[in-house]
């Protein structure tokens, strides 16, 4: 019997490292730091280290990387707080080590590429169907508040982002073989499902960016730039409109006309939540109560809280304030909106508001230090001290970063920080462009878009996301028919 050669061993000990990633990604963090310990190891062992700086050197892609994490530790030079610089290079670390295994041995095989992106998505309907069944029939055990909450695994955000970019994995999938293509549909009709249901927004937007992908991507392609800055155009006005709609049907912040003694009496009977207090998610209790009133029709008065029901008492507990909220779904994350909308004066407990309030706090750093930023390891601090100084609303543990990763590179870095990191995006797109692969693209997509409203690059997953993907795509991948 033949005894495999220590080639084979190496190509799919290799594979097996790719595979935890993508279940790490999904998952556990412990599998990430698995898969990057492994992945080293497998490569120091095998040696091929020629081979690997070739494959290296000529990928744009880990290029980039190198430079930007290279602003990172020219960063320390004028850093305050060298112990969290430190800590910040580490994190960054995964940056380079991440596409350093993936690219040191790409794959030649297209089978090993869709056992890779078949883990990926399997690992993501499993985990997604726990969250469910966990959300909707075990609630009370996990002690959710609402819909976002049911993401086990993984930030609400994040989760999302990949539920997202698991429907073009799917598709891609799908090409490989005609009469099974179909089966293909039934996750992909979860994969939206559970997108509807679960609330995050995020997931909605990135539906939306790989709509517009796969608009944008034949048009670059056959260079039809004046389409192409059309439907750009286009995309900002339906964008400017739904802003226009949202904002056009919010009620006024102030109270209507209420009973306040007759309301607060009737809502002491029905609720252990002080009425003159804050409901779950730290919003006055009183304004919740009311909008919930309206949104059912009910008098402001005792009388219209003797005509909640338990589950809707409970609900405006949870800070629900219309009740589609508590049927889920996207309609109720738009009534959770315009609720933010029309309470501006108060960020505390409103996402959206906080990451608003975050923004402008974030400018006034980055314009205290526009060329060079405040250093690698001051991000935090510049918060804590402009919050400050700017007498922000926002309680401090609700005081959070930029939660935008454009932003968070220029008050880091200034403006060379922000060039270096769109010089890492540009060189990934323009590495899809030019293999034409579309999934890469759309990968890529989404992350500049998601960008704008998160810091992904400040956490584990976030970070091991970015990387293992965008260097996968930096490679060939192989088509259905190469194998």
């Amino acid at each position: 019997m033949n005894r495999p050669s220590s080639k084979f061993i190496h190509y799919y000990t290799h594979l097996f490292v790719l595979c935890l990633f993508v279940v790490g990604i999904v998952c556990s963090k412990f599998l990430m730091s698995m898969g990057i310990l492994l992945g080293i190891i497998s490569l120091l062992i095998e040696g091929d280290f020629k081979a690997y700086y070739t494959n290296l050197k000529a990928n744009r892609f880990f290029l980039a990387v190198l430079v930007f994490y290279g602003i990172h530790v020219f960063g320390m030079f004028w850093t305050e707080d060298i112990i969290e610089g430190l800590s910040d290079l580490k994190s960054k670390l995964t940056l380079v080590i991440v596409p350093l295994i993936v690219i040191s041995r790409p794959l030649v095989l297209r089978k090993s590429y869709k056992a890779i992106i078949s883990v990926f998505v399997l690992s993501l309907i499993i985990t997604s169907m726990i969250n469910f069944i966990s959300y909707h029939f075990y609630s009370s055990d996990f002690n959710f508040k609402d819909a976002r909450d049911m993401s086990l695994f993984n930030s609400h955000i994040r989760f999302a982002i990949m539920i997202a970019f698991g429907l073009p994995l799917l598709y891609d999938l799908s090409r490989d073989n005609k009469k099974t293509r179909y089966l293909f549909i039934i996750p992909a009709i979860w994969f939206l499902y559970y997108t509807f249901v679960s609330q995050v927004l995020t997931g909605v937007v990135c539906l939306g960016a790989i709509f517009m992908t796969l608009l944008i991507f034949p048009l670059w392609l056959n260079k039809k730039y004046i389409s192409l800055l059309f439907l750009s155009f286009s995309g900002i006005i339906i964008c400017s409109l739904i802003f226009i709609g949202l904002k056009s049907t919010i009620v006024n912040e102030a109270l209507p006309s209420v009973d306040n003694e007759s309301v607060k009496s009737a809502w002491q009977i029905r609720s252990k939540l002080s009425y003159d207090g804050k409901d779950n998610r730290n919003q006055a209790l009183k304004y919740t109560l009311s909008r919930f009133l309206i949104s059912k029709n009910y008098s402001m008065t005792g009388s219209g809280v003797d005509k909640l029901t338990k589950e809707e008492v409970r609900s405006i507990e949870k800070g629900m304030a219309h009740y589609s909220e508590m049927e889920g779904g996207f309609r109720g994350r738009i009534e959770g909106i315009r609720y933010q909308l029309s309470h501006m004066s108060d960020p505390n407990g409103h996402s959206l508001l906080q990451r608003i309030e975050a923004w402008k706090v974030g400018a006034s750093i980055f314009w205290s230090e526009p060329i060079l930023g405040v250093g690698t390891g001051d991000l935090i601090s510049s918060f804590k001290l402009k919050y400050k100084e700017l007498q922000t609303k926002l309680t401090p543990k609700n005081q959070i970063r930029a939660h935008n990763t454009y932003l968070t590179s220029l008050i880091t870095f200034g403006l060379i920080g922000l060039l270096s990191f769109l010089l890492l995006l540009f060189s990934s797109g323009i590495i899809q462009l030019q293999q034409k692969q579309l999934i890469g693209f759309i990968f890529l997509v989404i992350m500049m878009v998601t960008f704008f409203f998160e810091d992904t690059l400040e956490t584990q997953t976030g970070i091991t996301l970015f990387a293992f993907f965008s260097a996968l795509f930096s490679l060939p991948i192989p088509g259905p028919s190469t194998d």
